[in-house]
């Protein structure tokens, strides 16, 4: 029934830790919660539960050699099996809660990986959209250029045009 109660509990710390992964707070006071933000805070609070549910049970198997101790020195031989079995479970639930945190941390690693993996995916993807429109931009700067360029050119022999129509028409008269 202890084990079961520890085993619940472990469950449940590193359940509700996996889950409740919004910072408590913007650590760089920007306004926004960046990726990696949130992967710190993820990583604090899944650590947080873990170090908790080791110690729960780190404490539960002290108590239970304690308990084991106190019914030897008493000689009371039905509280030293009871201790005994309480001893193993006990143990079992250390050994267990071990292997979740390490399963948690493998977990937690492999989410950090795949997160740094997406982000280096986005920042990539934004450079070839950023060179793209730089691409683009360019050209139409150019072209804009090349228009003005013509438009500045036809403006010119126009003022010419008219110079030498006036210019006539003065001779002309």
């Amino acid at each position: 029934m202890k084990r079961n109660v520890l085993f619940a509990t472990l469950a449940s710390v590193l359940v509700l830790a996996s889950c409740n992964s919004t910072p408590s707070e913007d650590k760089n006071n920007d306004g926004e919660v960046t990726v990696g933000e949130t992967i710190d805070s993820s990583i604090e609070q899944t650590s947080q539960a873990t170090d908790e549910a080791i110690a729960t049970a780190q404490s539960n198997y002290d108590k239970a050699k304690a308990d084991l101790a106190d019914a030897v020195a008493k000689g009371d031989k039905k509280a030293e099996e009871s201790a005994r079995k309480a001893v193993e479970e006990s143990e079992t639930a250390l050994e267990k809660a071990k292997e979740a945190v390490k399963k948690a941390g493998d977990k937690v690693e492999s989410g950090v990986k795949d997160a740094v993996e997406a982000t280096k995916d986005a920042a990539k993807a934004t450079g070839n959209a950023i060179e793209n429109t730089t691409d683009k931009a360019g050209a139409d700067i150019k072209k804009a250029a090349d228009k003005t360029g013509e438009a500045i050119k036809d403006a010119a022999k126009d003022v010419e045009n008219t110079a030498k129509k006036n210019f006539k028409e003065s001779l002309g008269h």
